[in-house]
């Protein structure tokens, strides 16, 4: 059961959902004219610096 990810692609600022992560991203950047925080490493982006940190940190465990 995957209800613990139901959300992983919903805007928090307006609620709207989307069907991939990179969708959201590209909403919050252009509809909303957030901020985007990308990993040094690999590239990918993050629309919370914790997501960031939390991603980095899980590169860091391989």
């Amino acid at each position: 059961m995957d209800f613990l990810h139901r959300n992983k692609n919903k805007c928090d600022q307006c609620n709207e959902k989307f069907s991939s992560y990179d969708e959201l991203i590209h909403h919050a950047r252009h509809v909303h004219h957030h901020a985007i925080v990308k990993c040094s490493d690999c590239g990918k982006e993050f629309i919370h610096e914790k997501d960031r940190l939390h991603h980095q940190r899980e590169g860091d465990k391989l």
